[in-house]
């Protein structure tokens, strides 16, 4: 069992844009597949540019605010309560185009192809 009071994790810049703020739940090398899973907050105006994940499922959970998603060249506009899984290969892009803070859990897993 490991046990993680998420509030006192510190917040460190995420892989794509160093503006943006994550915290880590659960570090990849403490579940098979699992890449990582934690939290990030999007200040209005930030984005994380387009990119994808050749072998990764990621999975978003909305908390609080609204963001953008562009999937494959299509925006999805998410909001409080909904979960977006971005499968493999799909380009994929973020962005904060709001007056407030979006707070967001993710995850992602690996897969083999």
């Amino acid at each position: 069992m490991k046990f993680t009071n998420t509030n006192s994790l510190p917040k460190i810049p995420t892989s794509h844009h160093t503006d943006i703020l994550k915290k880590v739940f659960i570090h990849k090398e403490s579940i098979p597949n699992l890449m990582m899973f934690g939290s990030a907050t999007f200040k209005p105006s930030q984005k994380v540019t387009a990119h994808q994940h050749n072998t990764m499922y990621e999975v978003f959970y909305i908390q609080k605010g609204t963001i953008d998603f562009i999937i494959n060249n299509k925006k999805v506009t998410a909001t409080v309560g909904d979960c977006i899984t971005i499968e493999p290969k799909e380009i994929h892009e973020q962005q904060n185009n709001y007056k407030e803070d979006v707070e967001v859990i993710y995850f992602g897993i690996a897969v083999d192809s």
